[in-house]
């Protein structure tokens, strides 16, 4: 797959999924990521994943020149109901035109559940031609998949063309506490990976923000040279959660409200260049 790159519009939550589409089309990006995390986002909702919204959010995306190659709509995968949920979000996304469906997978508590479910998850998956990235998390206790290492041995045992990795280099750092360095880790993960997710962090007096790409902890500038070079680069989203911070410890915490949307988009703008400098499209 060739490696496009997306703004995931995560990016503006806390503002409605149209604003953050036209304020990511003013960017002059092609390609945009829509996020979902229950219990976490706004932007798109529960209610977003039919066919009507598919047709009013697929008008816009074309009205503003921007095309979607992946969806991120996160759902535990350890749940009964996570086979029907996923598909409803396999569904929408493949009515968006996206080839990949990311999603978080759950705690190694309920590993039995989740080895039920997925394989009638990646049987649908192959019956409609989208493959599944399950993401390493950004925080929480045992989880299934704690980093790329992890990741790479659960995919590797599951051992199906559509079910792959999505790592997400900042999400490594703070589930692992600082531990786990992104630079490193990612090359476990890419051999069994579909699509990259862009992250970063900076450190303040009280925690921690989530940074432009390339001024953070992350080393991209060896990263992307790393990925370019081995002709290896996959298709990869920017994910900057402006308004999300962490403790000290890298707890994810939501503030009271994002910033400006000029703000937000000026950063995005900086980050995308920066990719875009090591990127050709």
């Amino acid at each position: 797959m060739k490696p496009v790159l997306s703004i995931n519009t995560l990016a503006y939550e806390g503002y409605d999924l149209t604003t953050a589409l036209q304020e990511i089309a003013k960017i002059g990006v092609s390609h945009v990521e829509l996020g979902y995390t229950r219990g976490w986002t706004e932007g798109l909702t529960e209610e977003h994943f039919s066919e009507a919204s598919a047709a009013d959010i697929n008008r816009l995306l074309s009205d503003l020149g921007l095309s979607s190659i992946a969806l991120s709509a996160h759902i535990d995968l350890t749940t009964e109901a996570a086979v029907d949920e996923l598909k409803r979000r396999i569904d929408f996304g493949k009515r968006l035109g996206a080839k990949i469906v990311n999603t978080k997978v759950g705690a190694r508590s309920d590993l039995k559940q989740f080895e039920k479910n997925i394989g009638p998850i990646a049987e649908y998956a192959e019956s409609v031609n989208i493959v599944i990235g399950l993401e390493n998390p950004s925080e929480g206790t045992y989880q299934i998949i704690t980093s790329g290492q992890t990741g790479a041995e659960v995919v590797k045992r599951i051992d199906n063309d559509f079910i792959k990795l999505n790592y997400d280099f900042g999400n490594a750092f703070t589930y692992s506490k600082g531990k786990v360095d992104p630079a490193f880790d990612y090359k476990n993960a890419l051999p069994y990976a579909c699509y990259l997710h862009l992250k970063d962090m900076s450190k303040i007096d009280d925690g921690w923000i989530f940074a432009q790409i390339g001024k953070g902890v992350v080393n991209y500038h060896t990263i992307l040279k790393e990925l370019v070079e081995d002709n290896k680069l996959l298709p990869l989203s920017i994910e900057h959660l402006f308004i999300y911070t962490t403790t000290r410890d890298l707890i994810v915490r939501r503030e009271a409200k994002p910033p400006d949307l000029s703000q937000i988009s000026m950063s995005l703008k900086a980050s995308y260049d920066y990719v875009k400098s090591f990127v050709r499209q």
